[in-house]
């Protein structure tokens, strides 16, 4: 390191002053060489050097032109400011990771900041350039051969992941016509990106209902499950997808892939019944698909802005639940002629959320209600002493699922009474007991949670 010094005497100390060098305050201009100056500052909390370093090859990076040709294709393309920050970005990443023959000039600190200076030169700079388009054009050429071998073997996938790859090589060079492949009319990165569109065109997807149901307010949803074909004829396996749904009030998974058999499940997370259909827009995701094969997010966004993602749509209805309600009520033995207690249960579950039905072949889930009346322990003693006689009245509440038979819920009520001269007043006087009335809709809040889930 070059220092300037002198040194002040006095009576009482020395003082050495060290003057920063030019280089420092002003930024050398050079016609055969690029430069890069950067500073960091000296704290514990990070590797000064490395850090002046890395922001010096940011400067020197910056110091390079970059021409880029403005066609007509890219000049349409650059009105979108989205694209300009992305492949700005891209290019400056790639200058930065890809600078080579650099060297050390200068180093200068002081007290509280690290400076570090580095050129290149010019002529080694555009041989290197030279070498590594030829290089990346020669890679990419050889994967784009690959890609046509691997789709006429019927190899979905392994070809549009090499074109991809390509695609990403071949974005330093995003404008020039490099004759990539003359057999096959590729000229530019744009002419590779067109293919790799019609490639993600040729999904589809095959379903065999004209809708799928969703039941709502479940713990767990039954996942609504397709295949992914190509061109509607082989099926497409290991491929993933972004899911979106049209609606808030139907949550999902927003990422899946389809199996090896090419079958993709959307998997409800939760949905309400105060809507009567959703759609669910797929999307191919190929940022995931290229997750492994060391291609950069800014690659990807490039790519992105010169082809039109496909969007696929299924659609589901949500139909409110089914319930069929099945009802034994007895007095003293015998059934009654106007039944009490499952007009209530009816009432409970009559909303937007659940629709009764007339038969047990439509319903999702059964609610069975048997009840009876008989004599209390304490009747004797109080048709003795009053001259009444005392009933009390058993109710049994169970849910059920209609498909697999299971008991869901079971709760009883014992605890409601009635008097009156015979039995068979005393009994009906047990259902109307506005205590069954507090008892029925506590057992029922419970029993409506088994199966409908806010």
């Amino acid at each position: 390191m070059v220092v300037n010094s002198f040194v002040l005497l006095s009576q009482t100390h020395i003082e050495t002053y060290n003057a920063s060098p030019q280089w420092i305050s002003k930024k050398p201009i050079s016609y055969d060489k690029y430069v890069g100056i950067g500073m960091a500052e000296k704290n514990s909390a990070n590797n000064y050097q490395s850090e002046a370093k890395k922001n010096a090859l940011f400067d020197l990076s910056s110091d390079i032109k970059i021409d880029i040709s403005t066609n007509s294709v890219l000049h349409t393309v650059q009105n979108n400011n989205k694209f300009n920050e992305s492949y700005n970005s891209l290019i400056k990443i790639s200058n930065h990771d890809n600078i080579e023959g650099y060297r050390l000039v200068d180093t200068y600190e002081n007290e509280k900041y690290y400076w570090v200076y580095y050129e290149l030169d010019k002529k080694e700079y555009e041989n290197v350039k030279i070498k590594n388009r030829k290089i990346a054009i020669d890679k990419a050429v050889s994967l784009i051969n690959f890609s046509f071998a691997d789709e006429k073997n019927g190899l979905f996938l392994p070809s549009l992941k090499k074109r991809i790859k390509a695609f990403s090589i071949l974005l330093p060079y995003i404008n020039e016509d490099i004759k990539l492949s003359s057999e096959l009319k590729i000229n530019t990165a744009l002419d590779l990106s067109a293919i790799i569109q019609e490639q993600l065109q040729a999904i589809t997807l095959a379903n065999n209902v004209s809708s799928f149901e969703i039941i709502p307010y479940q713990i767990n949803y039954k996942p609504l499950i397709f295949n992914v074909l190509i061109n509607n004829k082989t099926i497409l396996s290991d491929f993933p997808f972004i899911i979106k749904s049209n609606n808030d009030h139907v949550r999902i998974e927003e990422y899946a892939s389809s199996n090896y058999q090419g079958s993709l499940a959307i998997q409800v997370k939760h949905a309400k019944a105060n809507i009567q259909e959703v759609t669910f827009s797929l999307f191919p995701d190929i940022f995931t698909l290229m997750v492994n094969d060391s291609i950069s997010n800014s690659s990807v966004n490039i790519l992105k802005q010169f082809i039109q993602i496909p969007q696929l749509t299924i659609r589901s209805i949500i139909r409110p639940l089914s319930i069929f309600i099945t009802s034994s009520e007895k007095n003293m033995t015998c059934p009654l002629v106007s039944k009490m207690i499952a007009p209530i249960v009816e009432n409970k579950f009559r909303g937007s959320e659940v629709k009764l039905v007339e038969t047990i072949e439509q319903s999702d889930f059964v609610i069975e209600i048997q009840s009876d009346t008989y004599k209390d322990l304490s009747s004797d003693i109080l048709n003795k002493n009053y001259g009444v006689v005392l009933a009390g009245l058993h109710v049994t509440l169970l849910l059920r699922n209609k498909l697999t038979k299971e008991q869901i819920f079971k709760t009883e009520i014992n605890d409601v009474y009635g008097y009156a001269n015979t039995f068979e007043i005393a009994g009906l006087n047990t259902y109307s007991n506005s205590r069954l009335q507090t008892k029925l809709m506590e057992s029922l809040f419970f029993l409506k949670r088994k199966i409908v889930v806010f």
